[in-house]
């Protein structure tokens, strides 16, 4: 198991207790800017989302996030199959 680390590319919304859970949510791939491990692109569900924001709950087994999610920019989020 590594360690936690901060997600640099992390984008919280001003108040994300108002997005709701979508169910059932999306299958996508998340990008995500370690600090110290740099790039990666991890498999999740895309659960709360707005224009500016996307909540992915991720399927990290590293144990380097501190909760079982990360709040992104939508640009940092790919629906599953998607070529971007």
């Amino acid at each position: 198991m590594l360690k936690w680390q901060a997600v640099l590319n992390e984008h919280w919304p001003a108040e994300p207790r108002r997005f709701k859970n979508r169910e059932p949510g999306i299958d996508v791939r998340v990008r995500v800017v370690w600090e110290e491990d740099g790039e990666e692109f991890l498999a999740g569900v895309a659960r709360r989302w707005g224009d500016a924001n996307v909540y992915v709950e991720v399927r990290d087994t590293t144990g380097r996030l501190s909760s079982n999610g990360v709040w992104v920019k939508p640009i940092d989020v790919y629906r599953m199959g998607d070529k971007r």
